[in-house]
């Protein structure tokens, strides 16, 4: 008997997913405190503004010309009056970069640890993935998440201003205040990432880039209060983040966003070496 053989097209298998995984389910996973920090923003933007006509009555020019109430806001402003200036003191101040800039150092502190906790690391580096890129997408989605928080914070603003008259809100010096904000959102993703490079825990590494970045804003209100005290707002990141100046005053020290740049890229690289070092905690 003869017989007849019949082929069969067998289904080519599908390519494994490439490009930026790594920063992407890192970027996912921080949804929850990233979430909670774009509509906090977006929240008081929309506050200022639709309560900009109770606030300008009121004088914030008594309180502000204190070198203690200028530590805690982060400026020192002649007028407070306009919105500009409202909105740079209750957005763009001292507080933007504890609060995001905080939520941020939590991000990128906890990114690393988190995937010894749940041993995803070990499956990850088991495939043909350096370190050095595996710690870089880490860093990136902590990037990717003050980019969001920064476009969040800016359409957030351009629409308060619809609910004020006269607004007189610049749109290209809201954009330089945005970048202002974002090289501070950025040195706080390069401490995270040192913290993490050496720290197990999650919680614990994370935890320790927000201290650091209140520790910075105590010794910003210190350093007001006293000229024999002002060495330490030189040595601390608030110093050199002038948001709520750039926003109210249109005026900057140009030099001064770099030293938040290059901080940060000497902290993320500082954590990238020792993580290359280290020895992995087994699982």
């Amino acid at each position: 008997m003869a017989t007849t053989s019949i082929s069969k097209s067998i289904a080519a298998p599908k390519k494994r997913a490439r490009g930026l995984t790594i920063a992407t389910v890192s970027l996912i996973n921080a949804k929850v405190p990233l979430g909670a920090g774009a509509f906090y923003g977006f929240f008081i933007a929309l506050v200022v503004g639709l309560i900009y006509p109770v606030l300008s009555k009121l004088n914030f020019n008594a309180y502000l010309t204190s070198n203690a109430v200028a530590g805690l806001v982060g400026a020192k402003l002649n007028d407070a009056s306009s919105f500009s200036a409202l909105i740079g003191l209750e957005l763009y101040g001292a507080f933007y970069g504890l609060i995001w800039g905080g939520i941020i150092g939590y991000i990128a502190g906890a990114a690393l640890p988190s995937t010894f906790e749940n041993g995803t690391l070990d499956l990850a580096l088991a495939r043909p993935i350096s370190r050095t890129r595996y710690y870089l997408e880490l860093w990136l989605s902590a990037v990717l998440a003050s980019v969001i928080m920064s476009l969040t914070t800016l359409l957030a603003v351009w629409i308060s201003a619809f609910f004020v008259q006269n607004a007189n809100i610049d749109g290209g010096w809201l954009i330089i205040t945005q970048l202002i904000e974002f090289a501070f959102m950025f040195l706080a993703s390069g401490i995270g990432m040192l913290f993490g490079s050496f720290m197990n825990a999650s919680r614990a590494a994370g935890g320790a880039a927000v201290g650091i970045i209140g520790l910075a804003y105590l010794m910003n209100i210190l350093g007001g209060l006293s000229s024999n005290l002002s060495w330490m707002q030189k040595i601390e990141p608030f110093y050199y983040a002038q948001g709520t100046l750039a926003i109210a005053t249109h005026d900057i020290t140009a030099w001064y966003p770099w030293v938040l740049v290059i901080a940060g890229l000497i902290c993320g690289v500082a954590g990238l070496v020792i993580f290359n070092k280290r020895d992995l905690p087994a699982v």
